[in-house]
């Protein structure tokens, strides 16, 4: 097993055991919880519009400029900073991680706080001067 400090350790049976026990009752968990794919796709529906009200948008809407965003991809717990390169649609998502570049197909991004702190005040200027500009 892979330790926290990246050095390997042999299992020992013990430890394989409860990690077999632990694999077949989340297995089994996974069933109870989503016993046919239409539960199970209901439930993704549910987390990608809970996950857009906390501010993330859909991947295709990133920038496209070479700036860092985060993304989340299916299947994936985590959350990970990445760049779109390329012109759009033929361009590619890259996560940076571990100094290194992965291929990725995120499904929700978001901004980084200060690119979207600047997002928010282009917006509030945009919409003063559209409000100026119609109560004139």
């Amino acid at each position: 097993m892979t330790m926290a400090d990246g050095s390997h350790v042999a299992l020992t049976a013990e430890d394989a055991k409860a990690l077999w026990e632990a694999t077949e009752a989340a297995q089994a968990k996974s069933e109870a919880d989503f016993p046919d794919e239409q539960t199970a796709l209901r439930e993704m529906s549910r987390a990608h519009h809970r996950l857009k009200d906390f501010g993330w948008r859909d991947a295709i809407y990133c920038p496209k400029d070479g700036s860092e965003f985060e993304v989340i991809q299916a299947g994936s717990t985590g959350i990970h900073r990445c760049r779109y390169d390329g012109a759009w649609p033929k361009g590619s998502w890259w996560i940076l991680a571990d100094g290194d570049l992965w291929p990725s197909r995120p499904i929700l991004f978001r901004l980084l706080p200060e690119a979207q702190a600047e997002y928010d005040r282009k917006m509030a200027e945009a919409a003063k001067r559209f409000r100026d500009e119609n109560h004139r």
